[in-house]
């Protein structure tokens, strides 16, 4: 090795980068990418995330629940007519 092949190093990095910093960052990327692996690991998992398409045939749209729920109001409605009817017939005789 020349000289100069053996002062580049001093010559080209800055002072404050030194060898502890640099293992430091190393061992940062090795973590880094050990974590950024279970959680790939744990986001395809079908168990815990559901796909939007098995969440759709799973759950009932809101749209559908309020259809529902109105035609349950209307039936009640009218049920309740139909009482008052019996009633008035009961109470007050035929009409």
């Amino acid at each position: 090795m020349t000289v100069a092949q053996k002062s580049f190093i001093k010559n080209n990095i800055p002072s404050w980068i030194n060898v502890t910093t640099l293992m430091v960052v190393v061992s940062f990327v090795i973590y880094q990418s050990r974590w950024q692996e279970k959680v790939d690991i744990h986001i395809y998992n079908e168990s815990i995330h559901i796909p939007f398409e098995k969440k759709i045939q799973i759950f009932v749209p809101r749209v559908e629940i309020d259809s529902r729920l109105s035609n349950i109001e209307s039936s009640q409605k009218r049920q309740d007519a139909k009482q008052d009817q019996i009633l008035e017939i009961l109470m007050f005789g035929k009409k």
